[in-house]
């Protein structure tokens, strides 16, 4: 079951920077959880690693006869209290917002001024499987972003802002609010917020194997394919690594 209190602490964020998404994804398979990887969703700023906690903004296609109800006041008085600016005023130091745009990769869901505030709230960064208006502008704000692509366009004739901070599907992933969302270059990965704790050493261990098993491998010139799946041999490469290691 899923505790809707779980809170990831800042400690924890700052030890996944230095874990691997492929890595995250082996030990959250061995548990059954498959469906965690984001499809369609690219790192518009190459070079940046994403660790997060999920604040979710979900968006709706547009219809005109409810344009106003769902934005709370659309184009007149109202306005400026829209969903979307709900979810960037509850972000904190260490969250990501998470906007599900439905896939629509093309169709912008905000721009270099809406998304500055991400920037000013000292926020982790933005997700999306939509797309990032001016997103080479967003990027130069220094943050994280992912997106399916950058558009010159504006959103709102195809979708409107709807809710915040309720469960909602990003790249084809369920996402549910607090989660750690972590990105590389491969793409956004899913840690469900309750298993955030228990996986790290396994994750950590993994990759230090790996670290020595591509230390051992290049210095004697011999296969990897002696040491996988792990094993006696694996453990004794890593006992060599680790006295290396101090």
């Amino acid at each position: 079951m899923v505790d809707a209190a779980v809170r990831v602490s800042d400690e924890i964020l700052k030890k996944y920077e230095g874990v691997s998404n492929a890595t995250v994804l082996g030990a959250l398979a061995k548990r059954d959880y498959l469906k965690v990887f984001m499809s369609g969703v690219h790192s518009l700023a190459p070079g940046r690693r994403l660790v997060g906690r999920a604040v979710t903004l979900r968006y709706l296609p547009s219809r005109p006869d409810l344009q106003e109800y769902v934005t709370r006041g659309g184009h007149g008085e109202g306005f400026n209290e829209t969903p979307r600016w709900d979810a960037l005023e509850a972000l904190t130091p260490g969250d990501v917002l998470v906007a599900d745009c439905m896939g629509l990769s093309m169709t912008s869901t905000g721009g270099d001024v809406v998304f500055s505030r991400i920037l000013s709230q000292k926020a982790a960064g933005l997700v999306t499987d939509g797309g990032v208006r001016d997103g080479h502008k967003v990027a130069q704000y220094g943050y994280p972003v992912y997106g399916g692509g950058s558009t010159p366009t504006i959103g709102e004739p195809n979708v409107l802002p709807y809710e915040v901070n309720e469960p909602v599907q990003c790249g084809g992933v369920l996402v549910w609010p607090g989660d750690v969302i972590l990105g590389d270059e491969d793409g956004v990965v899913v840690l469900p917020s309750q298993l955030a704790e228990e996986i790290y050493e396994e994750s950590v261990h993994h990759d230090e194997v790996e670290a020595a098993i591509l230390w051992h491998t290049q210095r004697e010139g011999i296969s990897p394919k002696f040491f996988y799946p792990f094993n006696e041999e694996t453990e004794k490469i890593y006992d060599e690594w680790k006295k290396t290691q101090g």
